[in-house]
């Protein structure tokens, strides 16, 4: 049984890593002008991870019983694997891309790609985030940084691109000394940043350890009421009514 779980969590982070990257680097086409080998590099790591999740799901869909069951409840691992690319290799090739209303449906394309592997990301790390309650810390952690990138951005007179910058890397405690504050709300600003990054960073760490470490209490509470359940079916004809109607009871509830 532990293993099973152990297989299934490192399942889940590989899955939402996975999901993260490919995102991530779609949002950065979209937002930057990058290079052709950049470019190139991305189109290579992003097949990859389609030919991965494309694996994934078909070698599910074979393996699950109740395969109208396994469209509904898999949809977004579907809408992830959509070859995206080949779409946008073919207009490319058909110079259709050129034209201002495919161009626009490109980046349309693109921004769905991204917004469906997001959605991938979210369902596989749904519950790594809720482990020790650490939504709560990521939260806090993205209001200080826009809360100082703001601040920094008024305080300093910083654009907001290298106040987002400066922000990043003083709450990731990493601080390159590129930008330093000058004015007294910017250090204090950085010194709130920072002691915010140290918490995250403290967090993260327990956060980990208590997800591949511990066992889910109710899973593991779940586990031993069905097999108190068995034990007393082993020994039917000793079971009175009551004892039945109990059974019942509890079956119903963990059905729920």
């Amino acid at each position: 049984m532990n293993i099973t779980k152990h297989k299934n969590t490192i399942y889940e982070v590989i899955s939402a890593l996975l999901a993260l990257t490919s995102s991530t680097m779609l949002i950065i086409e979209l937002s930057f002008n990058l290079s052709v080998t950049v470019e190139y590099i991305f189109d290579i790591i992003d097949n990859i991870i389609l030919i991965i999740f494309v694996i994934d799901y078909f070698l599910r869909l074979y393996l699950s019983k109740d395969k109208k069951k396994f469209f509904k409840e898999n949809i977004i691992d579907l809408l992830s694997i959509i070859p995206f690319n080949s779409i946008f290799q073919g207009f490319r090739i058909l110079k259709i891309s050129k034209l201002l209303k495919f161009a626009k449906l490109l980046k349309f394309l693109k921004l769905f790609r991204a917004f469906s592997l997001l959605l991938r990301f979210k369902k596989y790390s749904r519950s790594f985030i809720k482990t020790n309650n650490f939504q709560y810390a990521i939260y806090t952690t993205m209001f200080v940084l826009i809360t100082g990138t703001i601040g920094m951005h008024f305080a300093e007179g910083l654009s907001f691109g290298n106040a987002l910058w400066w922000s990043f890397v003083t709450i990731t405690t990493v601080g390159y000394g590129d930008i330093s504050p000058s004015t007294t709300l910017g250090r204090i600003l950085a010194s709130i940043l920072m002691l915010v990054g140290i918490g995250f960073l403290s967090m993260l760490t327990g956060t980990i350890s208590t997800f591949f470490l511990t066992k889910k209490p109710d899973t593991s509470y779940r586990n031993e009421l069905i097999e108190n359940i068995k034990c007393k079916l082993d020994n039917f004809d000793k079971l009175n009514t009551e004892d039945i109607n109990d059974i019942c009871t509890i079956l119903k509830a963990l059905k729920k």
